[in-house]
């Protein structure tokens, strides 16, 4: 007892203590800041038969439709559905049935189990009908034009609507990991703005974030370089007239967080941030959709060097078709 009254009685020896305990805390969180969270969801709800793999999840429906939401546990009693603040009834089975407002806009929905509050999202958007596009634009919103589908292909038809983004909107969730206004067209204009987005596409970043981590290169997201491209813009730029970015379906993305300079990071650890870093992502999207047996992601991994207005990136999308590009 002598002995610890002693050190505890030395003002040397005690902050020496306090320090190495604040030292060894600090290290414990940042082994626990390291973690990645996937975001996956708490428990089962189905949409329009389409089981949700993720606790945040984004779904687009023209005015007037009808949505089937069911959540598919065996105690469908112990869950609660609201859309907003307002709770909606929950039949017997866990089921109902959601009529998309004739106003467009952002609803979003959430399903609690109520026991421990544990949320999944479905951040719902009530589309523009593309009726109301009037000599190519929406408001005062420039689109232009779409070309005739591919091949009479169904991933390359026109979208029959258009998200409405205001300045506010921009930061929804529409996935874990990835907010509404990263994927709009990078063309000049004001607000509102109008966006095509495929949930599949997030779905597959989604499932790429979380390969990437599990490779050992810690990042909460991508940088999305690129996502819906207007036909205008898309046209304005040279590219394709069926680049799948019209459709909502593609992203041009890079890692980008040490340093968070909007280039791409030494993601292989040889010391350069150069092309072989973006090799490494595409390596990690190319055998994405077969290692995890995700047939509805099927598409496109393109890989892009330099140029003097951007770093090295990799293209990704859910055309439904496989196609390879820029890398041997």
């Amino acid at each position: 007892m002598r002995k610890n009254s002693v050190f505890f009685n030395d003002p040397n020896l005690l902050v020496a203590c306090c320090f190495l305990a604040s030292f060894i805390g600090s290290f414990a969180n940042a082994g626990e800041i390291q973690d990645f969270d996937p975001g996956l969801a708490p428990f089962n709800v189905v949409i329009e038969k389409h089981s949700l793999r993720l606790a945040v999840n984004m779904k687009t429906v023209l005015p007037g439709k009808t949505l089937s939401i069911a959540v598919k546990q065996k105690n469908a009693g112990e869950f609660s559905l609201y859309q907003g603040p307002n709770k909606l009834t929950l039949n017997a089975t866990g089921s109902h049935r959601w009529i998309a407002p004739k106003k467009p806009g952002y609803y979003p929905l959430t399903v609690i189990r109520n026991r421990d509050e544990a949320q999944l999202t479905l951040n719902i958007f009530v589309l523009h009908p593309a009726s109301q596009l009037i000599n190519g634009k929406l408001n005062t919103y420039r689109i232009g034009q779409y070309p005739s589908a591919l091949n009479g292909l169904e991933a390359y038809k026109a979208p029959k609507g258009y998200i409405e983004v205001t300045r506010d909107e921009e930061n929804i969730l529409v996935s874990p990991h990835f907010k509404l206004g990263q994927f709009l067209c990078k063309q000049d204009g004001g607000y509102p703005k109008y966006l095509v987005l495929q949930p599949e596409l997030l779905d597959k970043l989604e499932l790429l974030l979380e390969h990437v981590n599990t490779k050992g290169i810690r990042t909460d997201g991508f940088t999305v370089m690129s996502g819906y491209r207007t036909p205008f813009y898309n046209k304005a730029i040279g590219n394709v007239p069926n680049s799948s970015h019209i459709y909502g379906r593609a992203a041009d993305i890079f890692v980008d967080v040490k340093p968070a300079d909007d280039y791409l990071d030494d993601i292989n650890g040889d010391g350069v941030a150069n092309i072989k870093d973006a090799e490494a992502l595409y390596d990690m999207a190319d055998q994405l959709v077969n290692h995890n047996r995700h047939p509805q992601l099927m598409g496109g991994v393109g890989l892009y060097d330099k140029t003097p207005a951007h770093g090295p990136f990799i293209h990704v999308d859910v055309r439904g078709m496989p196609a390879r590009w820029g890398h041997k």
